[in-house]
């Protein structure tokens, strides 16, 4: 797996803080706000391609636990520098229940200070680079941070997972959101 050198952001969103507002766009169109999610929880998860291996296994696992953050009445959001054609094609194909959404002004990877650089292998670089990502002749390439922020009800950071690895993430979001959950309601 390449090794993350640096954040391309210095923004660093501190657990407490209010998460920066943003404009989503979904797969139906729909505009998407900090404000809509009022009321409720919500997952932002930041994922850097669809259909790549990795970011297949975790959009696969928050469906597998979708059930679990519905009856906590948190949404799931998926966010990728991707097209909607591509979350479309990556949706259907995976039977994913939340919403895949596109940063049409890469604002909101900006804001959450999502973007990275990478050192990629020899034996990588020839793979990233077959597939269009633009690698530099020391072979490293930036991409998207596999990242995901847990905000409340009134848009604060509960938690956030940065550079993770996909492979029982979704579990480790729905644990902590129960975990959340039961702090709230003892008070």
């Amino acid at each position: 797996m390449a090794d993350l050198l640096k954040y391309l952001s210095e923004k660093n969103i501190e657990i407490g803080a209010r998460v920066p507002d943003f404009l989503l766009v979904d797969g139906s169109g729909e505009k998407l706000r900090l404000s809509d999610l009022k009321g409720s929880p919500a997952v932002l998860y930041f994922y850097p391609k669809d259909s790549s291996s990795g970011c297949t296994v975790e959009a696969c696992e928050f469906r597998d636990v979708y059930q679990d953050f519905k009856q906590l009445d948190c949404p799931v959001y998926g966010i990728s520098p991707d097209d909607h054609e591509a979350h479309d094609a990556f949706s259907k194909e995976h039977d994913l229940p939340f919403n895949l959404c596109v940063d049409p002004e890469k604002r909101m990877i900006d804001d959450y200070g999502v973007m990275g650089q990478y050192q990629l292998t020899e034996q990588e670089s020839p793979g990233f680079k077959a597939n269009g990502w633009p690698v530099d002749e020391e072979d490293r390439v930036l991409l998207l941070v596999r990242s995901t922020f847990l905000i409340d009800k009134d848009g604060l950071l509960m938690h956030k997972w940065m550079n993770v690895s996909p492979l029982g993430h979704a579990s480790s979001v729905r644990d902590q959101l129960k975990k959340s959950f039961k702090f709230d309601i003892a008070f």
